[in-house]
């Protein structure tokens, strides 16, 4: 048995919903609200660098390896931005500011 149903113009739709007609200006209105509402979440989102990277991401995002990211933490020479629990936590630009650092390092 299908969990779809067909309407009268032939199109699919989820069999138990009711079938909502709407004009051209409705559907354009919601889909413009919508796409708004989202570029509003998404732009919050990377505002601020994409929020934090657990040392997995991290390594990924400075392309090295878990454990490299581990042993600069441990010798103090990337401080983490903040922790949950006892992982630590790196904002990007904390990553790119130590990788720029240490590119100028003889």
């Amino acid at each position: 048995m299908s969990a779809t149903a067909r309407s009268r113009g032939g199109r699919e739709r989820a069999a138990g919903l009711p079938l909502i007609r709407a004009d051209e200006r409705f559907v354009e209105a919601l889909a413009g609200a919508v796409a708004e509402q989202v570029a509003d979440r998404l732009g919050a989102q990377s505002a601020d660098g994409e929020g934090y990277l657990n040392p997995e991401a991290a390594a990924r995002y400075v392309g090295v390896p878990r454990r490299r990211i581990h042993e600069l933490t441990s010798a103090g020479l990337l401080v983490p931005d903040g922790r949950d629990g006892r992982t630590p936590l790196y904002r990007r630009q904390t990553l790119d500011d130590y990788v720029r650092r240490a590119g100028e390092e003889p």
